[in-house]
C-alpha cells in the first residue's frame, strides 16, 4: 500500500506558488506600463515587443515540456528544476524591467530577458505542478495538494496587490524606471526562497513515482511526445476548456476598466472588484477541496464553470447596481476560483490516463501544457477586446452613448459567457474520467509492472 504523504508536503507545497505570483504579478500588471511610460518605448515599438514575447511564450510551453522530458538531473526528475531554474529566470527577468541604451537596443534586451526568462520558468513551474502526480496516486492527496497551491496562488497575487505599486514607487522614488528593476529583484529573491525551502522539504520525494510503466524509462522522440496529446481526448478537452476559461477571465480583466467606467459610472470602484476577486479565489480554492472529494474533480469542475456563467448572464441581463453587481460576481467568481485550484489534479488524472491507453508516461511534458491555455489566451484576448472597442466607435474619455454601454456591457459578460459555455461542453464531451474510472486506470498500470 502506497505510503502516505508528509503533512509539511500538503501544507507547503504551494509555498513555491506563491513567491511564483508575488514575482510574476509585475509583469502581469505593469509590463506594458513600463515599457511606454519608464523605458519610454515608442507605442510602435511597444506594440511589437509585446506581439514577440507573446508569441514566444507559447511556444515555450511544449518547448519546456520537452526540456523536463529530456532532463534526468542528480536531484530528481522535476525538484531539481526548481533548484537551478529559479536564480536563471529572475536574472534575466531583471533584464526585462530594465532601462539600458537606446529605445531600440533597449527593447532587444527586454525581449531577451524576456525569452530566457520564461522558457526557464516554464520548466521549473510545469515540474513543480508534476509533484502533484509524481508523489503520489493517492486522489484524495492529489486534491489537497493542487487546492493548496491554488489557495497560496490566490494569496500570492493579494500580496502584490497590496504591496506591489507602494514598492515600486517607493524604490523608484529618484528614478521612476529603477522602482521596478528592484522590485524585480526583491520579488526575484522571495521567489527563490520559496522554492528553495521547499526543495529541501521534499528531498525524500526526488525519485518518487508511484505509477511508472516499464516503457517510462525509455527516451521517447519529440513526435512521440506529441503524439501523446492525440491519444489523450481527456487531456484535448481540458486544455480546450481551460483556454476558455483563462480567455473569459482575461476578457472580463480587459474590459473592467471600461465596464466600471462607462456602465457603472463608477471608476473608483475597480480597486474593490480586483482585490475581491482575489479574495474570492481563494476561498475557491479551499471549497474545491472539500466539493472534490465528495463528489469528484470531474463534476466540481462542470459545476464550477457552469456557476460562473450563470453569474455573467445575470449581470447581462438584469439591470443592477454597483452593489449588486459586486455580489453576483464575487459569487459567480467562485466558479473561476474553483477550477483554478483543481487544475494540476486533472491534469495529473490525463497523466495515468495517457500511461493507461499507451504504456508510457509523460509526466514533465503533460504536465508543463497547464501553462498553454493562459498563454493562448493571452494572446487572443486583444483582439476580442479591440473588437468589441472598435465596434463601440470608442475614442479615449468619449461620452457615454447607448450603443457603446450596450457593447461593453455585452463584452464583460455574454462574450466570456460563450466562451466559456463552449469550453465546457467540449471538456464534458472528451474528458469523462470519473473518480472510478481514474482508480481502475491506475490498478491496471501498476499490474503491467
Amino acid at each position: 500500500m502506497e505510503k502516505s504523504l508528509k503533512k509539511s508536503i500538503i501544507y507547503l507545497y504551494g509555498l513555491p506558488s506563491y513567491g511564483f505570483q508575488v514575482f510574476v504579478n509585475l509583469e502581469i500588471y505593469y509590463f506594458a506600463a513600463f515599457l511606454t511610460d519608464f523605458a519610454k518605448i515608442p507605442t510602435a515599438l511597444t506594440g511589437l515587443i509585446l506581439t514577440i514575447t507573446s508569441i514566444i511564450d507559447i511556444l515555450w510551453v511544449p518547448t519546456a515540456g520537452i526540456m523536463i522530458e529530456k532532463s534526468n538531473m542528480r536531484w530528481g526528475k522535476y525538484r531539481s528544476w526548481m533548484l537551478i531554474g529559479p536564480p536563471i529566470a529572475v536574472l534575466f527577468f531583471i533584464l526585462q524591467f530594465s532601462k539600458i541604451g537606446s529605445p531600440a537596443m533597449n527593447a532587444f534586451i527586454i525581449i531577451i530577458g524576456f525569452a530566457i526568462s520564461h522558457l526557464v520558468w516554464n520548466a521549473f513551474y510545469a515540474s513543480h505542478v508534476a509533484m502533484t502526480s509524481s508523489m503520489t496516486t493517492i486522489r484524495e492527496e492529489r486534491i489537497s495538494l493542487a487546492a493548496n497551491r491554488g489557495m497560496f496562488n490566490s494569496l500570492g497575487s493579494i500580496t502584490f496587490s497590496l504591496i506591489g505599486m507602494k514598492m515600486i514607487m517607493s524604490l523608484g522614488k529618484n528614478n521612476p524606471a529603477s522602482g521596478y528593476t528592484l522590485t524585480a529583484i526583491i520579488t526575484g529573491i522571495f521567489m527563490i526562497l520559496c522554492y528553495y525551502l521547499f526543495f529541501f522539504v521534499s528531498k525524500d520525494y526526488d525519485n518518487t513515482v508511484s505509477v511508472q510503466s516499464a516503457n517510462t524509462k525509455e527516451k521517447m522522440s519529440i513526435s512521440e511526445m506529441l503524439k501523446q496529446i492525440i491519444v489523450n481526448p481527456p487531456l484535448i478537452g481540458l486544455l480546450l476548456s481551460e483556454f476558455g476559461r483563462y480567455l473569459g477571465r482575461f476578457v472580463i480583466f480587459g474590459l473592467a476598466f471600461y465596464y466600471f467606467k462607462y456602465v457603472l459610472a463608477n471608476l473608483g470602484g475597480l480597486t474593490v472588484f480586483f482585490t475581491g476577486l482575489n479574495v474570492v479565489c481563494f476561498f475557491g480554492a479551499i471549497v474545491s477541496n472539500t466539493l472534490a472529494k465528495k463528489f469528484g474533480e470531474r463534476n466540481t469542475y462542470i459545476f464550477s464553470l457552469s456557476l460562473l456563467i450563470i453569474g455573467l448572464l445575470l449581470v447581462f441581463a438584469l439591470p443592477i447596481n454597483y452593489i449588486s453587481f459586486l455580489i453576483i460576481m464575487f459569487l459567480a467568481y467562485l466558479g473561476y476560483g474553483m477550477p483554478d485550484a483543481l487544475g494540476p489534479a486533472m491534469y495529473a488524472a490525463t497523466v495515468d490516463y495517457g500511461e493507461w491507453k499507451t504504456g508510457k508516461n509523460v509526466r514533465g511534458f503533460i504536465m508543463s501544457l497547464i501553462n498553454f491555455p493562459i498563454k493562448t489566451a493571452i494572446f487572443v484576448r486583444s483582439v476580442i477586446i479591440t473588437s468589441v472597442l472598435t465596434l463601440s466607435g470608442y475614442v479615449a474619455d468619449m461620452a457615454p452613448t447607448t450603443e457603446l454601454i450596450k457593447n461593453i456591457k455585452s463584452g464583460f459578460t455574454l462574450v466570456p459567457a460563450i466562451i466559456i459555455a463552449l469550453g465546457l461542453l467540449i471538456f464534458a464531451f472528451l474528458n469523462q474520467i470519473s473518480t472510478d474510472k481514474l482508480q481502475q486506470m491506475q490498478k491496471e498500470i501498476a499490474q503491467r509492472i
